[in-house]
C-alpha cells in the first residue's frame, strides 16, 4: 500500500465529489504549470530538508503495564520553510527539490506528519512534503519501524492497528522535544496526512478507533473481505487458503484509543478504514479530508475510503473516477517491488502528475483552513 527505497478551500461538503479527471493533455499542462507556479510564488517559496532519527518507545503486546519498553530509532525527514535555495535532489529512485541542512525561516509554523503506507519510506510522498513546506508549513515524514521497505515484521502483529497511530505520535512527541524544532512548530495547529495504511494512522489519531478483530472478521473465510477486498488481506497475509480465524461473539472491546489531541486535522488518502467502526469515526470531532481513488486496485472503496466518508460527520470527500491507488506515491520512481503491487504504476488513461499538482492546492487549502 505504499513502497519505495530511501538511499544515498472550500466548505466541508458530507457527501462524496466525483473528479472525473477526462481533460485534455493541453489543459492537464496548463493545470500543472498553474499549480506550481501556485506554489513557487507562496510566502515561503524554499525548502529546506534535514533527515533525523528520534528513538522512540516501541510497546511489545502483552506486556506487563509496568514492563520497560524497548526503544527503536525511527528515520525522519524533517520538511521545513528556508530562505535558502532550493537545489534538484535525488535520494534512491526520488526526486525533489530542497535545500539540504539549511536553516529554517524565522517564526513558527503549523506542523504535519507524513505516515506513509505498507512496505513504504519517509519518501514515498517527497512531492506533497515539499510542496507543503513551500506552502509554510513543517513536514515530518517518518518511516515506521516494523512496516517500512525493509521490514514488514510487524505487519501480522495483534497490535498493527494501535501501534502505527502511537509510532506517529511519539515521533510528534520527539520533535516537539528537540531544541532545533520547538521554537519552529506551533503546537496549536498540528495536522497528519497519510496513504493507505498511512490513511489509516490519520483517521486513528483523528480519533478512529481501530480493532483488530474487526479485521479479522472481514478477512476470515465468512467474511467480505476475501471476495471483494482480497488485496487488502493478502497484504496481512491472509487467503482463501489461509483466512483469518473467525474472532469469538461478542468481539472484545477495541484497543486504548489512538486519537492524539494534539491533533487538528487530518487528510486520509485512498485510506485503509476497515478496522473502524462507524461508530467510532461518527464520533470523530476535528476536520477530515478523505481522497477515494474510485479504481483503487489494493483497497476497495466501499469497505475502505466510501465507508469513512458516509460515517464522519462534516467530512470532505474527494472522489477521482480514474485515480488508482498509488496517485499519491512519488511520480517518477520507475518499477519497484511491492507486496501489493508496483506503486509507479497508474490505470490505464490517468495522469498521476496531474493529478498531484491538483490535489497539491487543495489539500493545502484544506489544512489551511482547518489550522486557522
Amino acid at each position: 500500500m505504499g513502497r519505495g527505497r530511501p538511499e544515498a478551500d472550500s466548505p466541508s461538503i458530507d457527501h462524496p465529489t466525483d473528479i472525473p479527471m477526462n481533460a485534455s493533455r493541453l489543459s492537464r499542462a496548463l493545470a500543472l504549470a498553474l499549480a506550481c507556479l501556485s506554489v513557487a510564488t507562496a510566502a515561503h517559496a524554499q525548502v529546506g530538508l534535514r533527515s533525523l532519527s528520534p528513538t522512540i518507545a516501541d510497546p511489545v503486546p502483552g506486556a506487563a503495564a509496568d514492563a520497560v519498553s524497548p526503544t527503536v530509532k525511527v528515520p525522519a525527514i524533517v520538511w521545513y520553510p528556508t530562505a535558502t535555495s532550493a537545489t534538484p535532489q535525488a535520494m534512491g529512485p526520488f526526486r525533489f527539490a530542497a535545500a539540504l541542512g539549511a536553516p529554517p525561516s524565522d517564526g513558527r509554523f503549523p506542523m504535519v506528519v507524513v505516515s506513509h503506507g505498507t512496505g513504504g519510506s519517509e519518501l514515498g510522498h517527497a512531492w506533497l512534503a515539499e510542496g507543503l513546506a513551500r506552502e509554510g508549513f513543517v513536514v515530518v515524514s517518518l518511516r515506521h519501524p516494523g512496516d517500512n521497505w525493509e521490514d514488514r515484521s510487524a505487519v501480522r502483529r495483534p497490535d498493527y492497528f494501535s501501534r502505527r497511530p502511537a509510532q506517529a505520535s511519539r515521533v510528534v512527541d520527539a520533535i516537539l522535544a528537540d531544541p532545533a524544532w520547538a521554537a519552529r512548530i506551533d503546537t496549536t495547529r498540528i495536522a497528519v496526512v497519510g496513504h493507505s495504511a498511512g490513511g489509516h494512522v490519520a483517521l486513528a489519531l483523528a480519533g478512529g478507533e481501530p480493532s483488530v478483530e474487526r479485521v479479522l472478521a472481514h478477512c476470515s473465510s465468512g467474511g467480505a473481505g476475501l471476495r471483494e477486498d482480497a488485496a487488502m488481506c493478502g497484504l496481512g497475509g491472509r487467503t482463501g487458503a489461509d483466512a483469518a480465524p473467525a474472532p469469538p461473539a461478542p468481539m472484545p472491546p477495541p484497543p486504548a484509543r489512538t486519537r492524539d489531541a494534539r491533533i487538528r486535522a487530518a487528510v486520509a488518502i485512498a485510506p485503509l478504514a476497515i478496522a473502524f467502526t462507524p461508530e467510532s469515526l461518527a464520533k470523530v470531532e476535528v476536520p477530515v479530508m478523505v481522497e477515494v481513488a474510485v479504481r483503487d486496485e489494493v483497497l476497495t472503496p466501499r469497505f475502505h475510503g466510501d465507508a469513512a466518508c458516509a460515517a464522519i460527520p462534516g467530512v470532505r470527500c474527494m472522489r477521482t473516477a480514474a485515480a488508482g491507488h498509488y496517485a499519491a506515491f512519488q511520480a517518477g520512481t520507475g518499477p519497484l517491488p511491492s507486496p501489493a503491487g508496483d506503486p509507479s504504476v497508474d490505470p490505464a488513461g490517468f495522469d498521476r502528475v496531474a493529478w498531484q499538482a491538483e490535489a497539491l492546492p487543495r489539500i493545502v487549502g484544506f489544512l489551511k483552513g482547518a489550522l486557522r
